[in-house]
């Protein structure tokens, strides 16, 4: 699903023009006024045109359905806070490839707990992922959104979001890693039954 982000330089736009307006031509008679906002509103249309804000991959909202298995289902309660949680970091940072990383980080967690959700016995699993991976990745996104609204970038803070933003790389990786492996004695079990078909298409001259 995709959802727009509205740019604020349209309203920022219209006031600096009402404001120059005013400047240059009197305001005590009804119509300057008139004219005057006209201007101001003319100037915020060109300027959402100009700059019409970005659009963002939002997921659905996610829904496990209960295992019955206490651990595994306390492990989606709080990955279903964690898909939600992700979704507000990612409207609070206006940077296109990190929200694209963020919708990304979401989309390998609802494959992760869409495979508890079947799998409970594999529960235990993906502890280090649900204790350690997920709230630095929180944590690192937080920390960029704050940084994001201070009101003057310094070379400080610019050093530490390019620094977040790397790690964010080894995050979605680290994410990747552990869907992957949840999917290990799957593969095992199918690379199995192909030897066992070979065998038996060999032994009958197939």
């Amino acid at each position: 699903m995709q959802k727009r982000i509205k740019s604020v330089v349209p309203i920022y736009g219209m006031a600096a023009v009402f404001l120059a307006y005013c400047f240059i031509f009197p305001m005590w008679r009804f119509a300057d006024l008139a004219i005057g906002l006209g201007v101001a509103v003319l100037g915020f249309f060109a300027l959402g045109k100009l700059f019409p804000g970005k659009i963002i991959e939002v997921p659905r909202e996610v829904v496990f359905e209960k295992t019955g298995d206490a651990a595994a289902d306390a492990i989606l309660t709080q990955g279903r806070e964690y898909i939600r949680r992700l979704g507000e970091l990612g409207e609070m940072i206006d940077d296109e490839g990190i929200t694209k990383q963020i919708v990304h980080l979401q989309e390998v967690s609802e494959d992760i707990f869409g495979f508890i959700a079947k799998n409970p016995g594999h529960a235990r699993k993906i502890n280090t992922f649900m204790d350690y991976y997920y709230p630095t990745a929180m944590k690192f996104l937080q920390s960029y959104a704050d940084l994001c609204q201070k009101a003057v970038i310094g070379e400080n803070i610019s050093a530490t979001l390019v620094k977040i933003s790397a790690s964010l790389v080894k995050i979605e990786e680290a994410f990747e890693h552990q869907l992957d492996s949840l999917y290990s004695d799957k593969a095992l079990d199918i690379t199995t039954d192909i030897a066992v078909l070979e065998n038996i298409m060999k032994r009958e001259g197939l």
